[in-house]
Formats: C-alpha cells, sequence, structure tokens
C-alpha cells in the first residue's frame, strides 16, 4: 500500500547499503511502516514541486531540516519518513532538493493536526508535520544531495502504477457486485441485466475495466525497458485509470440502487476510496498539461527531424533510412 510500496522501491534502487539494513528490510517485513513529505500547505509545494519551502542547512555532522508539511500519509504510526528539503550549494553539490531519511522518534519531527479525508485506507492517516530545527547527521541523506527531484521521478512512476493495479482490482470487484445484483433482482417482467439501459452500464464498465487493464500492462513494461518513456506513460495512465475506475463504481452504485448509496454494500466507501486518486499523486488537470506539453515537444521534433532529413535529400548528402 501506498506510501509504503513507493518507498520501498525507492530505498531498493538508490539507499546505501545501511540505510537498507535500517529502514528497507523492516519496511519490506512489514514490521514498520513510513511515509513520504513531499506536499506542503500553500504557497509550497503541491501540484507544482518546484514550489517547495521546506529547507535543509549544512550544519557540523550533517543537517538542519526545517518546514511544514501537508498530506503526509501513512504518518501517524510510521517508523520514519523520506523528507525531501530545498538545500543550497555546498560541498560541490548543486542547489536543488534533497531527500532525507528521519526517524519519527527525531525531536525536531512532530505530528500536526489530522486531515479528514472521504478515503479511510491508509493507515496513518494524512496529516501535517512540522519540522523543527531537526537534525540529522550525513547519513541520513538519501542518494545525493541535490537530486531529489530526479529521484522523486524514480518514485513517482511505479508508485502511479500501483495504485491504478490497486484500484482496477477494486472496480472488478465492484462490477461483480453489480452483476451479481443484475442477475438476481427482477423488475418489470426479467431481470436487471435483461434491460437495455442496464446493459448499457454493465457494458460501459467492463470497457473501462478493460482499457485500464490494458494501459496498466503497457506502462508495466515501459517502466520496465525504458524508465523514461515509463514513466511518462505513468502519468497518461493514472488520469485514465482513475477516471475510468470511479465510472466503473458509479455505475455499480446506479445498478446497485438504494443498497449501492447505503452500508448494505461496500460501494459507497469504494466510492469514497477512488475518488481522492484524481488528486493523489497530482491533480489530473497537471496530468492533462504535462501529456499536452510532451506530445506538443514530440511532434514539433519529428517535424524539424523530417525537415532534415527532406533538405539533406535534396542537397544530395547521405540519409539514414
Amino acid at each position: 500500500m501506498a506510501p509504503d510500496e513507493g518507498n520501498m522501491h525507492l530505498l531498493n534502487l538508490i539507499a546505501t547499503e545501511e540505510q537498507k539494513d535500517r529502514y528497507l528490510v523492516p519496511l519490506a517485513a512489514g514490521d514498520i511502516r513510513s511515509c513520504f513529505g513531499m506536499t506542503e500547505p500553500h504557497p509550497g509545494a503541491g501540484s507544482d514541486p518546484a514550489a517547495l519551502r521546506t529547507s535543509a542547512a549544512r550544519t557540523p555532522g550533517g543537517w538542519v531540516i526545517d518546514g511544514h508539511k501537508r498530506f503526509t500519509s501513512g504518518a501517524v504510526g510510521a517508523g520514519f519518513c523520506i523528507v525531501m528539503a530545498r538545500t543550497p550549494a555546498v560541498d560541490g553539490f548543486p542547489e536543488g532538493a534533497t531527500m532525507f531519511l528521519v526517524d519519527m522518534t527525531n525531536p525536531g519531527l512532530r505530528i500536526g493536526a489530522a486531515i479528514h479525508t472521504v478515503d479511510r485506507s491508509i493507515d496513518g492517516g494524512h496529516p501535517h508535520l512540522l519540522i523543527e530545527d531537526c537534525f540529522v547527521p550525513d547519513a541520513a541523506v538519501l542518494g545525493e544531495v541535490g537530486l531529489g527531484f530526479r529521484y522523486a521521478q524514480v518514485r513517482l512512476g511505479p508508485a502511479r502504477l500501483t495504485h491504478c493495479m490497486r484500484w482496477l482490482g477494486l472496480a472488478r470487484r465492484a462490477l461483480d457486485t453489480a452483476l451479481d445484483r443484475a442477475g438476481r433482482r427482477e423488475l418489470f417482467g426479467g431481470t436487471i441485466d435483461s434491460l437495455g439501459l442496464a446493459q448499457h452500464l454493465i457494458a460501459e464498465s467492463v470497457i473501462d475495466i478493460e482499457t485500464s487493464d490494458a494501459i496498466i500492462s503497457k506502462t508495466a513494461a515501459l517502466l520496465h525497458t525504458d524508465p523514461k518513456q515509463g514513466s511518462a506513460m505513468s502519468s497518461i495512465a493514472k488520469v485514465h485509470c482513475s477516471e475510468a475506475i470511479f465510472r466503473v463504481v458509479d455505475r455499480a452504485i446506479q445498478i446497485c440502487g438504494g443498497d449501492g448509496v447505503s452500508d448494505a454494500l461496500p460501494l459507497a466507501q469504494y466510492l469514497n476510496e477512488v475518488r481522492p486518486f484524481r488528486i493523489y499523486d497530482g491533480p489530473n488537470e497537471t496530468h492533462r498539461w504535462a501529456i499536452a506539453r510532451r506530445a506538443s515537444a514530440a511532434r514539433s521534433a519529428a517535424v524539424r527531424a523530417g525537415e532534415r532529413y527532406r533538405g539533406d535529400a535534396v542537397a544530395g548528402r547521405s540519409v539514414d533510412a
């Protein structure tokens, strides 16, 4: 479950052996949980990571971190937090963002007010995290100083996809629940699944599920063979799946009628769980902006390459096939 899955993936790729022994091994074993400190109150980092305001200053033997995080999913009861903080150019490292491994028992770290959301599936909630004069040793730096944003992309691609996988399973269960109801309950002289309007809802849900399954499979393959392209595709998968899965659950509620919006069935809670996915891991509108920018840039590059190819051909210069 998020955020542990994403943190395990990140630790496995960039942590030192000592950091893996201390944090990854117990996390993977399920002995502890973790959280990821990135999102901040406005005007800090949210949809725009470049707005990061939490800072870390160099001090003898380590760093002192100060800042305020919010929506720190899983923080209550977590063993440690991966904190993203802005760092200056120092000791030959560039200015940028740096990730720090901070024990939740650190006296400079304090859990603040809870943020009550419609979803309930993540242990530890989504509270504020207050970071004040928080000292961590040099060994707490995860990866290299100044490369935090690059590492965040390494984490986010697979993390988006595992969200899609989890919610797709929930969408399948929602459709099964609706199909069971539609096949048993009789209305107007026949079962619900014999009615054209219900058949339309069912067919649309099957289409949403299968297209989500396909884009998840394609993204997973790309993340394995071409991580950069896979990360870009994970943005597309996140938008498609978050909206398609919501539609599936919503249709299931409609087919089940009054029971669908009651606690007689779990569908209403499913809807609460999947609705925030259109905001978590970046709002869908931000992803659409990035998707459109990448598409425009790719087309412009292809046009320029074609023009160079034609120019070389006309000039009689050698061109690659």
